[in-house]
Formats: structure tokens, sequence, C-alpha cells
């Protein structure tokens, strides 16, 4: 069964006096930005006063969960029981770290408690796990049974309770399952693949390959997918179609069981002599202590993801003959696998054997970010670069490190050199565009955006990523042509229609945007992106209870949406739901610390609430990092004008408006005679 893992959202409180309760709030306001250490001393503040507050036990609980701490967590849920025996949700999330544990006896006497409490259908879902976990699939299915008498609507209950029932062999239940789960989210690759594995169960192998060649489509990435569709064309003796899914299931994971057998099978039996790797196989067969052999047989077998057998043939070529080149290629190898340091250790290796090896620099560096040792790898670099200045990757990695430390000028100039040495690369260009728009050079992040646009790598998934930045850079009118062009050539993609919406609202067609919106939403049901738009032109159309409706949908598709928070916050301001805007910014913050404007507009909200020092607190951590981000010196001119501090708030407008805000330019005619 699938595992979830809690975010514990911490309520912020006010208070002024000194009490349990002051420690309380001011603990879950810090552990609302993550700052769970403080929040558990102050909680522990608060329990020295009041030993036998079960608010503070079951808040510190959560703090120590964020943390991993489970032992710390189990003992405070366990006082928070003690002085709150009807606490259903300290029940539940102790319930989770055993289940976690693997205490699944425990956790489900938990989950029992808390279910007599608070019957939720989430909680009759977790249980349903831990059952599933000790082997109960038929109690796993009475649980989901349960679970989908409360939420009907829940495809994921359906989708699990197939899962329970294809454990007990009921495959033909498990696909009525599948069924009801895919017409509820019928883009979840996921459900239509466990579908086809039932369906295979069951000899229907002409339905089980439309279903995998389905869930494939939305996840193309899926290598067991191919890897069964292959066994079902060579089940039904289509050897042809077998071997090229066996050969595509190994580019996408060389590591899947039993791989290299079916496609030995399948070869044999469409007798397929030749390949790719035969020659070099049929040559180490006639001169098996060639270590050279063995590392150009290792490069064909790295090149098609067969990662053990190139690992195999590089360390049987080092043995036979320790060269640079031999230890380099391994140390690619294994930073691939995600083994970081035994790949700095053969970088270092082909440095010593070769000190003129710039590229092993470049590895060595890489393995260095991932082991979060950023000075070895910035001096990797530079000796990378001194050896061959004319490698653009290296130049990009300086950027990219740059970057993260908010020294954008820096970076800028490193991707610059970059690109004077690689011009073809959107990479890099979209990289640049983004650093560029975070220290106000629009024009030369326009630029970049167009010159993307002309290099044309037929990548979906970069003109995703390109167009999504470009909106979010608010290149509205800009963006409309180039999302014309895409949407002309991907007429089924959700996401890019989603975007254009964005573009047509910002310019003015608020009608547009929703036919967009709502034409999203047809072609995919669970676009979260899509219901949190909408409701951003639902609620410039000043319909705040529509708005707030689709971004409620928008959250419950996908909960870490900061997009869906941010919306929200910003129509809770205008109701002056203060508070309530406030919990969404940090939600926002929580998801993603640098996304600065949720900082500002934290800011903007505090200083309503009349939290004039946290809110001074927010503009000027946002100015620290974006000192030229227009919109925070909008709304701290706004928060200044609030507040009847009209000579700096008049400041920040002309500040904002020389950085281009047109909203700064009406708020000074407002305020500033």
């Amino acid at each position: 069964m699938l595992r979830f893992i809690f975010a514990f959202v911490l309520l912020p409180f006010c208070c002024l006096a000194q009490t349990a309760e002051t420690y309380i709030g001011v603990g879950n306001t810090e552990a609302n930005i993550k700052n769970y250490r403080q929040a558990i001393t102050d909680f522990g503040k608060a329990i020295q006063l009041e030993p036998n507050n079960a608010k503070a036990y079951f808040y510190r609980g959560n703090a120590y969960n964020n943390l991993k701490e489970a032992d710390n967590a189990v003992a405070d849920y366990t006082k928070a029981i003690q002085y709150d025996p009807n606490n259903a949700f300290a029940y539940f999330y102790r319930a989770n770290i055993n289940n976690e544990r693997g205490r699944y006896a425990e956790a489900i006497t938990d989950f029992d408690k808390a279910i007599a409490l608070n019957p939720r259908a989430d909680m009759y879902h977790y249980r349903a796990n831990a059952k599933a976990s000790m082997g109960n699939h038929q109690g796993a299915v009475d649980d989901f049974t349960k679970a989908i008498a409360l939420d009907p609507k829940d495809p994921s209950l359906y989708e699990y309770r197939g899962v329970a029932k294809a454990n007990l062999k009921d495959n033909e239940g498990a696909i009525a399952d599948y069924d009801k789960a895919v017409a509820l989210d019928p883009k979840n690759s996921d459900l239509i693949y466990y579908r086809a594995n039932s369906k295979g169960n069951i000899g229907d192998y002409k339905g089980a390959i439309a279903d995998y060649t389905a869930a494939l489509a939305l996840n193309p990435k899926n290598a067991e997918a191919v890897f069964y569709r292959g066994n079902a064309y060579g089940n039904l003796k289509n050897y042809s179609a077998a071997i090229a899914d066996y050969k595509k299931a190994i580019s996408l994971n060389p590591k899947l069981p039993n791989i290299y057998k079916y496609l030995a099978n399948a070869l044999s039996n469409n007798n397929d002599k030749k390949g790719a790797l035969q020659y070099f196989g049929e040559a180490l067969k006639a001169d098996p202590n060639n270590a050279d052999l063995y590392l150009y047989d290792g490069l064909v077998r790295y090149n098609l993801n067969d990662n053990e057998g190139a690992l195999a043939d590089f360390n049987r070529s080092i043995e036979l003959k320790p060269t640079s080149e031999a230890y380099q290629n391994r140390a690619d190898l294994k930073l691939g696998m995600r083994n970081f340091g035994e790949a700095r250790d053969d970088a270092g290796q082909a440095i010593e054997l070769d000190a003129k090896n710039s590229y092993a620099y470049i590895s060595r560096a890489r393995a260095s970010l991932e082991l979060k040792d950023t000075t070895a790898a910035l001096a990797d670099l530079n000796q990378g670069i001194k050896i061959n200045p004319s490698y653009d990757y290296a130049y990009v990695m300086l950027g990219n490190i740059a970057a993260g430390r908010h020294h954008y000028d820096e970076a800028i100039g490193y991707y610059n050199k970059a690109l004077s040495l690689n011009a073809a690369d959107p990479e890099t260009y979209l990289k640049r565009a983004e650093v560029r728009n975070k220290v106000s050079d629009r024009a030369g992040a326009l630029a970049d955006y167009k010159r993307i646009a002309t290099i044309d790598k037929d990548d979906d998934n970069l003109r995703s990523r390109f167009t999504r930045s470009m909106v979010n850079a608010r290149f509205y009118s800009e963006s409309l042509p180039v999302l014309n062009t895409l949407i002309t050539k991907n007429a089924k993609n959700a996401n890019l229609y989603v975007e254009r919406g964005i573009a047509k609202q910002n310019t003015g067609d608020l009608q547009g945007a929703l036919t967009d919106y709502n034409y999203a939403l047809k072609l995919d049901t669970a676009s979260a992106m899509a219901y949190v738009n909408r409701g951003n032109a639902k609620f410039e159309l000043k319909d705040n209870t529509g708005a707030l409706a689709d971004i409620a949908k928008g959250i419950k598709l996908n909960e870490g949406l900061e997009d869906a928070y941010f919306t929200r916050g910003q129509i809770r301001l205008t109701i002056k739901d203060y508070q309530g805007a406030i919990d969404d910014f940090n939600s926002v913050i929580f998801i993603n610390m640098e996304n600065i404007d949720a900082y500002a507009w934290r800011g903007l909200a505090r200083s309503l609430a009349g939290d004039l020092q946290r809110s001074s607190l927010d503009f000027n951590y946002a100015l620290k990092i974006e000192p030229k981000n227009a919109t925070v010196y909008l709304l701290r001119g706004q928060a200044r004008a609030y507040a009847k501090d009209l000579g700096n708030a008049c400041t920040d407008f002309k500040q904002a408006i020389s950085l281009g805000s047109k909203t700064a330019v009406t708020e000074a005619a407002k305020y500033c005679k």
C-alpha cells in the first residue's frame, strides 16, 4: 500500500500577556515558518507555566514530528491524550507515526480511537493501509468501503481498494474499482496502469495493452508499464512489439528484474540475433582481458541505461587497466545512480591519474554540490575552467551556485559566459531570464524568452516550463503569440490553456481567460491550476464565493499548490479576513520559501491586522533578498498609507513606479498630493 506523509500545520495565535497561550501562539507562528526548534522551546515554556495544557503538548508533538523526531512526538501526543482524551487528532497522528515505524497493531488501536471520536474518510484510509501492511487485505477492503461511504468522490479510495482486492486475487473486483477511479480521475496514469495489471492477470492481454498504452501516454517514464506491455505482446506472440518495449524499458530503468532475460527470450523467438551489445559481447569472448573493450561495452550499456551492466564493465576495465577515462566514466555513472560519495572518489582518482582531465573536476564538483560541500565544488569548477576554459556547463554551474546565494549579478555574468561558448542552449537562456527578472532587467529577460522560442528542441517539457516562467514574470501580452503557436501544435495540452488564460486575464480579456480555463478543465477535470486561476478570474469579477469554491477544489486536488493559497490570501484580504490571509501566505512560504512576493503580501496582511512589527520584518526581508522588486515597494506603500504614514508611503510608491508598477501610479495619485 502507498504511504502518506502528513504536513502538520500549526495555527497561529495572538496574545499579549506572557501566559501559556502566549507561548503557544508564538510557537505556532514559529512553526508556520518552519522554525521548529524555536517552536518547541516556546511550547516548552507554555508547558512550564501550565503542565496540564493538552494543546501545548499536541502542538509540540507536531513540531517534533516535522523534525522527524518520532520518539519525542509520540511522547507529547501521549501527554496530549492524557490531558485531553477526546483529541481525535492526537490519536490519529500518533497512529501514523506507529504506522511508519511498522508498529501496525499499535497504529490500528489508535486509529480505532480516532475514528470513534471523529470518523473521517482519511482515518479509515490510513487504518486500511495499516491493515494491508499486516496482510489483512480484506480488512483493508472493508475500511476503504467505509471511507468511500464518507467521501464517494475521492478516486484514490477506489484505487487503493482495487489494490487490496488485487492482493486478494479478486482481479474482476479490482477492475471494477479502477473503472470508478478512472471515471473520477481520467488523467491519473497509475489508475490505468493498475487496471492493466489486473486485466493481464485474467488473460485479457489486448485490454491490458490498451490500458498500458493509455497509461504511458500520460506517464511515458513508467518503465514497469512498458515492461508489462512487452509481456502482454509476448503472450500474444507479437515478439517485434515485445522487443521494442523491452528495449524501451531498459532505457528507462535497466534494473528491472529479469528484463534482460525476457528480452533475450523475445529476441530468440523473433530470430533477432543482432544488436548494439552483441558486437562487444563477441569481441570480449575473443579477447576477454582487453580493458578498452570493457570500457566501450560499459559506455554502450550506460547509454542504454543499463547501469549495473555498465558498472560491471567499468569495474572490470579498471581492474585490468586503471585509467583516468575509466574512472571518469564510472564517476558519471555513479552520479546518475545518486551514489555521490563514491562518484566523488572516482572523479578524484581520475584526477590523480590525469591532472589535466578537466571534465573530472566538473564531475567531482557535481558530486560535492550534492554532498552540500559548496566550497570544494567551487574550487573544482575553477580548476576545471582553468584547464579547459571553453566548457560552458562549468559556468552554468557557477551561475546556479551564485543564484542560489542571491548573488544575481554574479550569476548573470556566469550565464553570459556560458552562452558565449554555447549560444544554442535554451536551458541556460531560461536560467538567465529568470535571474534577470529578479533584478528588474525586463528587457533582457524578454529577449532571453524570445530566444528560447526560436530554439525548437521539440521538447514539450521545456516549452511548458519556459511559457510558465514567462507568464510568472508578467510578460502577458508577449507570451500570447508564443502560447497560441504552442496550442496549435498541442491542442490537448490543458496546461497551455491555463497559461494562456492567465495571459489573457492580465491583458484585459477576462472572458477569453474564463473560456481557456473552462476548456482546460474540459481536457483535464483534475487540473488544479485551472480551478485556481478560474477562481482568480471570478475574484476579479467580484464573485468571491465562486472564487473561493474554485480555489478550494484546486487545493483538494493539489494541497501543495502555492498559487492556490496565494490567490486565496488575496481574496481574504479583500473581505477583511486578515488572519485567514496571513495563514494562507504562511502556507505559500511553507511550500516555497523563495516566493518573495508572499512575504510582502503577508507583510500587508499583518499590517492590516495591526501587527506592525512583524509586518515590517516581512517587508525588510523581502527587500533584502530582492531590492528591486516593485511589488514589495507597492505593498509596503499601501501598508504605510493604511497606517497614516503618508510620507514614507509616497516614497515607496515612487520607488515602485520607477521599477515599472502601474498600480503604484494609481496609489500615488490617491495619497500623494
